[in-house]
Parts: C-alpha cells; sequence; structure tokens
C-alpha cells in the first residue's frame, strides 16, 4: 500500500544527530583552541590553523558549543523519562539512593577543586596547555608591546626606543605599501597588504631594531609570567629554554632548595619560602 502525505519530522531523532555532531564540532574546536598561541602571539604573527585564526577558532568554539547546549537540552528532555529510570528502584518501584547519585557530582568536585587550588595531576594539565602555547612564541618574534597590532604607528614610535614615525611611514611607501599617515593602524595595514604585523613592523623599523626590541619584549614577558611558569615542572622549564634538567636540578640544590626534574616550580618556590622569579635568577645565571 503506497504512503499517503509527507514523512512527520522526527524531532527525538533530530536532537540525537545534533548532540552528537555538535559534541564532536566543540571536542575539534576545544583540541585546537587547547594547542593554539597565546593572543598575542596568534594576531602578531598572524598563526593559522587549517587557513583559520585563532579568534575564528574562538568563534566556532562558542557558537557550537551554545548548539550542543541546545542540542543536549532537547536531548535530556525527550529521554527524561528514560534518565529518571535510573533512579528508580524496580523492586519498589520508588525513587531509590544510588551510588550513581553521588559519584558524577563527587567527581566533578574533586576535578573542580583539584583545578582551582593546582593540585596535581590537574595542575600538570594546565602546566602542559600553557607550555604548548608558549612553545609557539619564536624569539626574536615578539610583539615589541603588548597589542603592538592595535596601534598607530605613532603609538609604537613613542614607545619604543630608536623609532620614528615619519621614518616608519616612509619605509613603508618605499616598500610599496600604501600608508596615509603615522596614524595608520599596524593591523589595519597587515590586512590590507596580506602581511602579519610583525612583517610589517619589520619592514616600518628595520630588521634590526625590529629584532632588537623584540629580544627586549621576551625578557619582559619572562619576568612578567612567572606565575605561569610556576606551574611548569622543572623538565618542562629547561625544555622549554634549552638547559639541562640535570645541571639545573643540581644547581638549585646546591642552594638548599628541594629540587626535583618532575616537580613544579611553584612547589620547589613555595617550600624553599620563595617566589619563582627567585629560581630563575639562579637558572638564569652563567
Amino acid at each position: 500500500m503506497a504512503e499517503t502525505g509527507k514523512k512527520q519530522f522526527k524531532w527525538r531523532a533530530f536532537t540525537s544527530v545534533a548532540t552528537a555532531v555538535s559534541f564532536l564540532a566543540v571536542s575539534l574546536t576545544g583540541v585546537v583552541l587547547f594547542v593554539t598561541p597565546t593572543g598575542r602571539v596568534a594576531h602578531w604573527t598572524g598563526w593559522t590553523m587549517l587557513s583559520l585564526t585563532k579568534d575564528q577558532w574562538s568563534s566556532l568554539h562558542i557558537w557550537f558549543g551554545l548548539i550542543f547546549l541546545a542540542a543536549g537540552t532537547c536531548h535530556t528532555a525527550f529521554n527524561w523519562r528514560v534518565l529518571v529510570g535510573y533512579f528508580r528502584s524496580k523492586a519498589r518501584h520508588a525513587y531509590a539512593f544510588k551510588r550513581e547519585w553521588v559519584l558524577v557530582p563527587l567527581i566533578l568536585a574533586l576535578v573542580g577543586a583539584g583545578t582551582l587550588f593546582e593540585l596535581p595531576p590537574f595542575a600538570r594539565l594546565i602546566a602542559l596547555n600553557e607550555f604548548i602555547k608558549d612553545s609557539w612564541e619564536v624569539p626574536g618574534q615578539q610583539a615589541p608591546i603588548p597589542h603592538a597590532e592595535l596601534m598607530t604607528l605613532q603609538e609604537i614610535a613613542d614607545k619604543v626606543d630608536g623609532a620614528d614615525a615619519d621614518a616608519m611611514v616612509k619605509s613603508l611607501r618605499a616598500a610599496g605599501l600604501k600608508v596615509d599617515s603615522p596614524h595608520a593602524i599596524i593591523g589595519d595595514l597587515a590586512k590590507q597588504q596580506h602581511k602579519t604585523p610583525s612583517e610589517i613592523y619589520a619592514l616600518a623599523v628595520g630588521e634590526d631594531l625590529a629584532r632588537a626590541s623584540s629580544a627586549q619584549a621576551g625578557l619582559s614577558g619572562a619576568c612578567r609570567s612567572s606565575r605561569g611558569l610556576g606551574r611548569l615542572t622543572l623538565r618542562q622549564y629547561c625544555e622549554q629554554r634549552e638547559l639541562d634538567s640535570s645541571d639545573a636540578m643540581r644547581r638549585l640544590q646546591a642552594q638548599g632548595y628541594e629540587a626535583k626534574p618532575d616537580m613544579l616550580l611553584r612547589d620547589i618556590a613555595h617550600t624553599a619560602g620563595v617566589h619563582v622569579s627567585d629560581l630563575q635568577d639562579i637558572l638564569a645565571e652563567p
């Protein structure tokens, strides 16, 4: 017998598929954002993955997350009776206390507390995240000033020793770029010329000054980021700065610190009652 009329749209199937697909999309964007460089590095160097910028990946993650939230809510509503049935006693046909009631909240509470109080192994995952993000930063390619891509040529010249706004404009024009005035924004020039802000900056001030100001910015950044470095293990810190971890451990122990390669820098400093920057000073000594 032939079917009559249109097939009814199956909302239950739709929400199940939407939940699964949006979960995969959120997972993919989450993994990408886990390994992306910090914003100051990504924006300055024009970092992309699969031709998408860090901001684009972040926007996708937010929207896919909202779709997952909406689909998950509808999926829960459609399957509410099944969910509630997990907490009913088949023998007494009434709600009964079950270990599952407590186990999931306990796991969430444990993860939340461990993360907030920076306890291992939760702190190690955050340290790994920071280590991966920092690994994208190449010495000599840092922005001379935080968020320099948002500044005008004049603003950068006012903050970078040796830079001159008018000379920067002339250098960029000599390189074939259209620059109306010293009030042009580095990031806008980069988009117009399909270059990265770091490339525009190097053209404007010259390679030598660009390297010198970048190196100075790198030193300043290392001093500012000591809290983040505290989440790294001694081994990770040494790998990041191309130091020998065994030699670093011996140097710290010679100064009276309790230090092992897998200890967090924060824990080493806390045990001795000092700041992480004090450890940096010792390890930076020739």
